[in-house]
């Protein structure tokens, strides 16, 4: 849910040492034998790795991601590391400075976590007092192991993505998400209240290393995994708090909500296809069990099934961030990948998860919503987004939903663009615009609306 990095995938060269890895590791022929990898597995999992590693290939900072000393005694919200980043390491667009920074956040059961993550600030403001509007922006997904942060990506993992709003003259304060970058805990990915932590406390932590940099009004966006997150997000208690500023809404597009029905969706419809195999989220099965042991660590994965599960050991040992662990799925047929349909349906810790973390379970949004879905998306089902938004219509809250024919999970970010912004725009000036009601829908067509 996911793939910011197939964009990127062979933009950026590089090398790196053993010594400055942190995830995307060789391992040996005899490995793959032993967990049912073929030779052609083996060659296509390496071709995938190799992307990885030139996504993210300057050397790992073990220094800047371990854990500040100033963690202990810490709070949410507490700034502990924060340091500009010379942009001759950076392959992003120039009027940019970059900083990166850790700040204490909370883990989904509550507990202190650092947290890491970058700041992007447009050269040049518009305003009389030079401050920025700020967007917590919320990143798709980048993997899910310690060494896939977007941070530490030449890119800042950047896919005509959080580069629209810095252009357009908003500061952005991008998480990591707690786990990526820093060891303290294993991401707990997809647990959407832990990731709104980090954007909350990120942003708090923002306000602390750049105390003249922003304006009190915020909003955030994401993608993906990052726009389950701003979901979430909008439906957060943490913002009677105030200490982020005043919250103005979210963007949450193509987002990755209710993991339970996109599971039990993926099992009842795209099992049933031939073309099963062309679907992007049929491949990102091997994330899951990884996140629903990391929420619940008794839980049973006993419905992945043995080929699968070997292939996602794989994937650990590697510590394959992207590609590498997308491409393992390949070729297996759908009993190779889910023992039975019927135990998905039946598995009560995938529910009580989704019941625990998904957004659009009946809270209260503490501003609008606006959500993007692209209609040819095959790593978000259309359909799970529209019922959430249905659901969060239900509640009472104020959404408004573009659903853009032809667009798929990563194009519909910048064809949507003009659309989003506009809604950014009138939520920073106070006004409507065309976003009026409690709730509305369109159909945009990629091609010629924009």
């Amino acid at each position: 849910m996911l793939l910011i990095g197939l964009s990127l995938l062979g933009l950026i060269t590089g090398s790196l040492t053993a010594a400055s890895k942190a995830a995307n590791f060789d391992l040996p022929s005899a490995i793959f034998r032993e967990h049912g990898c073929g030779e052609e597995c083996e060659q296509l999992f390496n071709l995938a790795e190799k992307q990885d590693r030139q996504l993210f290939s300057s050397d790992f900072d073990f220094d800047f991601y371990a854990t500040a000393p100033d963690f202990i005694g810490s709070h949410p919200g507490d700034l502990l590391k924060f340091e500009s980043v010379n942009p001759n390491n950076l392959k992003i667009s120039s009027g940019i400075t970059i900083y990166r920074f850790q700040y204490t956040s909370r883990a989904l059961n509550g507990t202190f976590v650092p947290a890491t993550g970058f700041i992007g600030l447009p050269n040049n403001s518009s305003r009389s007092d030079e401050k920025h509007p700020a967007i917590a922006f919320a990143h798709g997904t980048s993997g899910v192991f310690r060494g896939c942060p977007p941070s530490t990506t030449p890119t800042l993992a950047d896919y005509s993505s959080w580069s629209l709003l810095v252009n357009s003259g908003y500061a952005v304060v991008a998480p990591d998400y707690a786990g990526l970058g820093n060891d303290y805990i294993e991401h707990q990915y997809l647990s959407f209240p832990a990731h709104v932590n980090d954007l909350y406390y990120g942003m708090v932590a923002a306000r602390q290393a750049l105390p003249d940099s922003f304006t009190d009004e915020w909003m955030s966006v994401g993608h993906s995994q990052g726009g389950g997150a701003s979901w979430k997000l909008s439906e957060s208690p943490l913002h009677h708090r105030g200490g982020a500023g005043t919250y103005l809404g979210s963007v949450a597009i193509a987002p990755a909500t209710k993991i339970y029905d996109i599971a039990v969706a993926t099992m009842d419809i795209l099992f049933q296809r031939l073309d099963y195999a062309s679907y992007d989220i049929i491949y990102e099965l091997a994330w899951l069990p990884i996140a629903l042991k990391r929420a619940f660590p008794r839980a049973s994965i006993s419905f992945i099934a043995q080929e699968m599960q070997e292939r996602v050991t794989l994937a650990t040992e590697a510590q394959s961030c992207m590609s590498g662990i997308l491409s393992l799925a390949h070729g297996l047929k759908p009993k190779e990948l889910i023992t039975d349909p019927a135990w998905v349906k039946h598995n009560r810790f995938l529910k009580r998860w989704q019941d625990w973390v998904a957004p659009a379970n009946g809270a209260k949004a503490m501003g609008p919503l606006m959500i993007i879905q692209g209609l040819n998306d095959t790593a978000v089902l259309p359909e799970i987004t529209i019922d959430s938004y249905d659901d969060t219509c239900r509640h009472g809250n104020e959404a408004h939903i573009r659903l853009y024919e032809g667009a798929s999970h990563v194009d519909v970010f910048h064809t949507s663009a003009p659309e989003w912004l506009e809604f950014i725009r009138n939520q920073f000036a106070q006004e409507k615009g065309d976003f009026r009601g409690a709730c509305s829908s369109a159909t945009r067509d990629a091609v010629t609306d924009h």
